[in-house]
């Protein structure tokens, strides 16, 4: 009696040990099942192209790559090559291809197709066609906004496409408006009339400015520190609407495409010149 009495304990153990692990097995099922549910769930709410924004891992790690191999490059190069792309974003294909700068260093120069009869064209002193010019001691990819400007308002008064950044950089060097400063203010009157154009500074007066770009001209502005550079910087303006100013920056595109009121402009500028055909 006691042998079986103790088999029936036994017995009554292992089966509450049974339904207790089927238990838990139920209830580790159920939590799965909970999880996999609010996973579809979220899955499902997620705006279709969630998909084609993330990039597949393989190529994360490849972008990731390049992005790290690109940053340890730019260290091989010169200072001011690191300086520009630290502010300027946009000089990023100049950059990077600095390593073959000899490839474009006093090639020839074609700007036909940059210019439109009666539109000012925009060009960046960066520009890999003449960026890496020299232009005295720097880079016109550096230092070159001046010229560059001069390019912009030549070719747009004369249609002459072949006063390019590179050949007006040679001329202010050859006659000596160039300094280790920068471009010298000299330029914009005694200078253009060496090229057949006339130059005249005007007065920081909104209708003032209005009424020379009405006569088809375009204004040289020297500015400071602001909207536009942390030193010096030259920019051309080149029409007008209703909502401000148009201008020509040769350090950015973004900065080109958007319009400037008088009162932001005005507080930047220290000195501005009309050019015109002479």
């Amino acid at each position: 009696m006691e042998c079986h009495a103790e088999n029936r304990k036994t017995y009554s153990i292992r089966k509450r040990k049974i339904l207790g692990r089927k238990r838990i097995l139920k209830s580790i099922l159920f939590l799965c099942a909970a999880v996999l549910g609010i996973y579809c769930y979220l899955v499902w709410q997620l705006p279709e192209n969630i998909y084609t924004s993330v990039l597949p891992l393989k190529e994360v790690r490849t972008v990731s790559s390049e992005n790290k191999k690109a940053e340890e490059s730019y260290m091989d190069y010169p200072e001011e090559i690191q300086e520009l792309l630290e502010k300027n974003v946009e000089a990023q294909d100049f950059a990077t291809g600095y390593a073959k700068r000899d490839s474009y260093i006093n090639q020839p120069i074609d700007l036909s197709k940059d210019y439109i009869s009666g539109e000012v064209p925009l060009l960046m002193q960066w520009d890999r066609r003449w960026g890496y010019d020299r232009y005295g001691d720097d880079m016109i990819g550096i230092a070159g906004c001046g010229p560059t400007c001069l390019s912009m308002a030549y070719i747009y008064l004369t249609g002459d496409t072949d006063k390019n950044p590179r050949a007006m950089a040679e001329f202010a060097y050859e006659n000596g408006y160039y300094t280790s400063a920068g471009t010298l203010w000299s330029l914009w009157k005694e200078g253009v009339s060496k090229l057949g154009l006339s130059g005249k500074e005007i007065s920081l007066n909104e209708k003032t400015m209005k009424k020379h770009l009405d006569k088809g001209e375009v204004i040289v502005c020297s500015m400071a520190p602001g909207d536009f550079t942390t030193e010096g910087h030259f920019i051309l303006i080149r029409g007008y609407g209703k909502n401000g100013f148009y201008i020509n920056d040769p350090n950015r595109r973004s900065t080109s495409e958007k319009t400037w009121s008088f009162d932001r402009l005005k507080g930047q500028i220290k000195c501005l010149w009309a050019l015109s055909e002479g």
